[in-house]
């Protein structure tokens, strides 16, 4: 449930996207946290909870929670309901947005692999795409709202695209499924933490998606001339590139502990940027 510590467990449990609030001004850190951290409630119940069932029952309780929040003595008296609150009532946010997500939660619940990549997508879209949607709503630089529709899913369907990739190794290892695969067999051997040439395409298939989107997005913002605070919330998934492009040349690297740049890979970037 919602807690004072929201703003210290955003930073613990979600740090690329608080860091990525860091050089924002108090009032609009506040705002775009209190979303990120509506996000991680709903993540986490998945995790706490020992049958779907339960999780259901709790996203219901979400559902329930979001669709009375004009009523401002519904909410008790905690910073980060009554920030979300604020929002609503300027048309910052959108009722229809906050239930998307909690609606897209319920994969984390079910167990259960996606029934195709078509499905895969589309929860990516309605969970770190439309978080950035909702995040862009809060600045003043996006009011135009084909822009903002653009620049999530530029930065924020990529960002989902490369934080599957960079957590399959650790999901496989609990059973948790984070990617489409054809067959069972290839469930199998990832939950072994072994791979096929089914589990390497739809790797370097992510991959190059997720470069594809990103790159895209810095061609658009280029002549913005946007400042470096407003970049820094776009620009979540840079430090990813260089990893994701290692792991696309090797895919078995999904499976390491800890996605650290090799010293080779390293070499190679610093020399990509002497040259360029």
């Amino acid at each position: 449930m919602i807690g004072t510590n929201w703003l210290s467990n955003l930073k613990k449990f979600d740090r690329k996207r608080f860091d990525s609030l860091r050089h924002l001004d108090s009032e609009r850190r506040k705002e775009i946290a209190a979303i990120y951290s509506f996000n991680l409630e709903l993540a986490n119940i998945a995790w706490n909870v020992s049958e779907p069932e339960l999780g259901y029952l709790k996203l219901r309780w979400w559902e329930d929670y979001i669709n009375v929040m004009n009523d401002r003595n519904s909410f008790g008296e905690h910073e980060y309901s009554l920030i979300l609150s604020k929002l609503l009532a300027e048309g910052k946010l959108h009722k229809s947005n906050l239930l998307r997500l909690i609606k897209a939660r319920e994969f984390d619940c079910s167990k259960k692999p996606f029934d195709s990549y078509e499905q895969q997508i589309k929860y990516i879209r309605d969970t770190a795409q439309n978080l950035l949607f909702m995040a862009l709503s809060c600045l003043i630089e996006f009011n135009d709202n084909s822009l903002r529709r653009n620049l999530s899913e530029y930065f924020g369907l990529s960002l989902g695209l490369a934080r599957f990739v960079l957590a399959a190794g650790s999901l496989s290892q609990n059973k948790c499924y984070s990617l489409f695969l054809p067959t069972g067999i290839d469930y199998i051997t990832y939950f072994e933490g072994r791979i096929n040439d089914n589990i390497s395409g739809r790797i370097r298939s992510d991959i190059d998606l997720t470069l594809n989107l990103f790159h895209r997005g810095k061609r658009e913002i280029k002549s913005m001339g946007l400042k470096k605070n407003i970049l820094s919330v776009l620009n979540t998934v840079n430090n990813f590139v260089p990893i994701l492009i290692e792991i696309k040349n090797k895919p078995h690297l999904i499976y390491r502990k800890d996605h650290k740049l090799s010293f080779k890979a390293k070499f190679i970037e610093k020399i990509n940027e002497l040259v360029k």
